[in-house]
């Protein structure tokens, strides 16, 4: 049965495309790859704070402890499966299944009543959590040729550039401009870090459409030329590309209250619509890219990318809180007040009388160069917009202006056997995030800087800073959206790296130094660093150094068995700058702070 719905999508796809395909053409072809994955890691210093305890909103939950944490260890796996169904060179539905996802060894959190008899391990997430399932379909996705350019339409992997803003996260060649059908390569998109691993990836429901314009315009001249009985160029390629994406973020039924939620209503598609027909959220992306993997100038690995990746985001109703109402009036006179009785107006750009939906613009500038030994690379995104929603600051329903600004450029000398690259970053942060202008958001938890100050620290920080302070009703894990996950967060960077790779066992050895500065202290808080208040000057701004630590990573990895095995073994050490000294979320400084953190981390998959 299958087969037989697989074969009629092929059939369907032929008819689209407008072509007759023969009986090679319809052959059903099947395949897979992907990986397993373990990784045991042991940490200290990861959050060298007191313990508190927090009574949660929920009964069921009650006391949340947030314990000191000297020190951890822990060890996580992964399986990771990508099947394919091919159809030719006409369709193909491709797949990602994803077992014991990051799920840590052993039974935690002593979900068996006796831990020293169990046989069988939970499934818990080393993120915390409830348990996860064992299997999960996470993507699934189709991708057919048209006349004029190809489709994709489903769940799909979303990766642009150096995969800052959209990364997918280790989810195989899915980049729309990786070049078709050549063998993943050691920067496989499975393991693409110098050091840790990928966790999440940016994951879209979307309908893709890409073309190569040129190559569309040949083909029609050619056409033309041949009925004429002229001479013409057979080759019609070109490395332009253009594509347009359609993403549905939201159909927004999480905005209604629990009473609507809980029950569907007549009508077994009511539940799609039970709110305001115009709250769905919807995402619009343009891509213009010029995309040559085979340059070829000097070297067989020349290639020359640029390009640009453009979203707008865009939500007619985008209240967090829509029973709520707006959270402003105008009074007698005009001026814009929480209430009548308020002595005090509201500030004309606060100022929210109405819900006035969201409007989002995400401009990302990507270019990779190889030339001969010489590398470039580097990816800038800005992000402007407008909403009365969706940021938690100071309250629901507040107005909000996106000014964030995030990007890297990195470069140097790459050789058969060495490598010397100086990276520099950056992700803009927030002085202030209870006003209107919001700043402060970090890159993708899967672009991955160094192993301990962006893929630990700040990431338990921001889960302390964003979590307890804002559990509520309608948010029971606080505002989840600002944790940082391990990306660049707030933050500038330097980080130079060499590595070597002897013509033996396909070991290659990684070095690299970190240095990193806060790009703003929180002046108001909450913040993920806020500045203690004797350290705040008569201008409002924190005189403490803004120094968040050097860190010194290494890493021994080798790829054998014919590229199947891969083996690292990772540490690092992090010296703490002044900014890590202060207690997250309250701007204390702390008297024992520890001076700094170490890891060592050890991975083993098979690759297939």
């Amino acid at each position: 049965m299958r087969m037989r719905i697989v074969a009629a999508f092929g059939v369907a796809a032929v008819v689209f495309g407008g072509g007759a395909a023969n009986a090679q053409e319809l052959k059903l072809e099947w395949g897979v790859e992907g990986y397993y994955r373990t990784r045991a890691v042991t940490l200290t210093n990861l959050a060298a704070e007191p313990r508190i305890e927090i009574e949660h909103p929920s009964p069921d939950i009650g006391t949340v402890v947030i314990p000191e944490i000297r020190n951890t260890s822990y060890i996580t796996q992964r399986l990771r499966l990508s099947p394919h169904v091919k159809v030719g060179t006409i369709a193909r539905l491709s797949m990602e299944l994803n077992a014991l996802d990051d799920v840590l060894y052993g039974d935690n959190n002593a979900l068996n009543t006796a831990p020293l008899f169990s046989v069988n391990g939970t499934n818990q997430g080393f993120l915390g959590g409830s348990q996860q399932n064992s299997l999960t379909l996470s993507r699934a996705w189709v991708e057919f040729q048209i006349p004029v350019g190809v489709m994709r339409i489903g769940r799909m992997p979303s990766h642009w550039g150096m995969g800052i803003l959209a990364n997918g996260g280790g989810s195989g060649n899915a980049d729309p401009l990786a070049p078709v059908d050549e063998p993943r390569k050691v920067a496989d998109y499975y393991f693409d870090d110098d050091f840790g691993d990928n966790h999440f990836g940016s994951t879209n429901d979307r309908i893709l459409f890409a073309t190569k314009p040129l190559t569309v315009f040949r083909t029609l001249r050619n056409s033309k030329l041949e009925k004429q009985g002229k001479p013409f160029n057979p080759d019609t390629s070109s490395n332009l590309v253009v594509a347009y994406a359609f993403d549905k973020l939201s159909e927004a039924p999480h905005l209604l209250g629990d009473e609507d939620r809980r029950f569907r209503p007549f009508g077994q598609q009511g539940f799609i619509s039970r709110g305001d027909p115009n709250d769905d959220a919807n995402e619009h992306v343009f891509v213009l890219a010029y995309s040559n993997p085979d340059w070829d100038q000097v070297a067989i690995t020349d290639e020359l990318k640029i390009g640009t990746y453009q979203l707008i985001r865009t939500q007619d109703r985008a209240f967090t809180e829509p029973s709520r109402g707006a959270p402003h009036t105008r009074n007698s006179d005009g001026e814009c007040v929480t209430s009548d009785d308020d002595m005090d107006a509201i500030p004309e750009n606060e100022c929210v009388t109405s819900d006035e939906g969201s409007f989002v613009w995400i401009g990302d500038l990507w270019a990779r160069v190889r030339y001969g030994t010489w590398y470039g690379e580097g990816e800038v995104v800005m992000i402007k917009g407008k909403t009365t929603g969706g940021v938690p600051f100071p309250s629901a329903n507040k107005r909000k202006e996106a000014n964030i600004s995030a990007g890297a450029l990195r470069g140097g000398y790459m050789s058969e056997a060495y490598d010397g690259i100086l990276e520099l970053g950056f992700a803009s942060g927030d002085e202030d995030l209870t006003d209107v202008e919001f700043k402060q958001r970090p890159t993708h938890a899967d672009y991955n800087v160094g192993l301990i100050l962006f893929e630990e620290v700040l990431r338990e920080r921001s889960a302390r800073t964003f979590g307890p302070s804002f559990f509520s009703e309608e948010n029971l894990d606080g505002a989840r959206g600002l944790f940082s996950n391990g990306g660049v967060v707030n933050a500038q960077y330097v980080q130079p790296k060499v590595r070597w790779r002897p013509a033996f066992g396909g070991i290659e050895l990684v070095g690299g130094v970190l240095f990193a500065r806060l790009d703003e202290w929180a002046t108001n808080p909450p913040g993920l660093f806020p500045c203690p208040g004797a350290k705040i000057n008569l201008q409002g701004e924190c005189t403490l150094s803004s120094y968040l630590g050097t860190e010194i990573d290494l890493a021994a990895k080798a790829r054998f068995a014919g590229g199947k095995m891969d083996v690292s073994l990772e540490t690092g050490y992090l010296l703490f700058g002044d900014a890590l000294k202060v207690r997250s979320g309250s701007g204390v400084e702390l008297d024992d702070a520890p001076t700094g953190a170490f890891t060592f981390q050890a991975r083993a998959a098979f690759v297939f």
